[in-house]
């Protein structure tokens, strides 16, 4: 989630500025969703998928899931305090995982939850994550930060980080974002290291109508397929960004995605993304209290390295 960049709230009119100048460019999934010329089908084998049926209240299975709690720990300037309360993440009794964000006498809180497994991308092959959810809709939405995403083991953002979706604010809007790299290495846009960190490569906030209203299905692809490894993000099957690996260098890309990851579901509340959109300090007084991430399933699959048929289409996610 921009979730670990602890510098981005000190850096929040770079921010701004870079979210600014994004690229909006999106293309939709066609022939070969950034494969080979030739295009092909891609044989997706499903490795892990959580669905959450059980009673309205009930909790996640600890065998697949963490809570992540605490209040200012994050490095995101976010102001809730993450819980385990089963007010602030459960199921919902419809087949849905229900993150709620509450507020009482001005103290908020919310929920973030972690795989306890990581998946990785076959050497030479992809790594699909997918996710059906649908984003908060509150009446006033200044500070909400829901976000389904990535991150690798070890000091951040080294060891890797990928937002596969992030809205701030009840916009009606979503982003991808990758991060790689080191805190040290000094760019001319005042970013650092091969990701320009803290905001890393991204996509900027994109339109997405509806999307508090109803689920939507949101991807990202890691291929590690040689001469070509790359990053693709898809919001009901369309693609709207990608990152190479020849942008950041094959030691920093490596070095944050050529392992495992967990996936996470959260929703702060404040921080340094929403605040640098509005250009003011999050939540208000006016900001909404029980807005709820409702996430339907998540999936994660891997490409089955040969297994591809020329002349077909193939979709990143259905």
């Amino acid at each position: 989630m921009g979730g670990s960049g602890g510098l981005r709230c000190a850096l929040g009119a770079v921010v701004a500025v870079l979210l600014a100048a994004a690229p909006a460019a999106a293309s939709t999934v066609t022939s070969t969703t950034g494969g080979s010329a030739a295009g092909g089908v891609v044989s997706w084998q499903p490795v892990w998928a959580a669905s959450f049926a059980g009673p309205a209240g009930a909790g996640l299975s600890p065998r697949q899931w963490r809570d992540q709690t605490g209040t200012g720990i994050f490095g995101t300037g976010e102001i809730e305090t993450m819980t385990s309360s089963r007010r602030n993440v459960a199921l919902d009794g419809r087949g849905d995982l229900d993150i709620t964000a509450l507020e009482r006498g001005g103290t908020w809180t919310s929920g973030r939850v972690q795989t306890t497994r990581l998946f990785a991308a076959p050497p030479g092959g992809e790594l699909m994550v997918t996710a059906r959810l649908r984003q908060p809709g509150p009446a006033s939405g200044l500070g909400y930060w829901p976000a389904f995403w990535m991150i690798g083991p070890g000091t951040w953002p080294g060891t890797g980080e990928l937002d596969i979706m992030e809205d701030v604010n009840g916009l009606s809007e979503h982003s991808g974002t990758a991060h790689c790299g080191n805190l040290i290495q000094q760019n001319v846009d005042g970013t650092l290291g091969p990701c320009h960190e803290p905001v890393g490569i991204t996509s900027g906030l994109q339109p997405c109508p509806g999307c508090q209203a109803g689920y939507h299905t949101y991807a990202v692809v890691l291929d590690r397929r040689p001469a070509n490894e790359q990053l693709r993000w898809y919001a009901d099957g369309r693609q709207f960004f990608s990152v190479r690996e020849s942008q950041v260098g094959a030691a920093a890309w490596a070095a944050a995605y050529d392992h495992g990851l967990s996936i996470l579901f959260d929703l702060a509340i404040g921080g340094g993304y929403p605040d640098a959109v509005c250009g003011c300090t999050t939540p208000t007084a006016q900001t909404s209290a029980a807005g709820t991430l409702s996430v339907r399933s998540v999936t994660v699959s891997t490409e089955v390295p040969g297994l591809r048929f020329a002349g077909a289409s193939r979709r990143a996610s259905r």
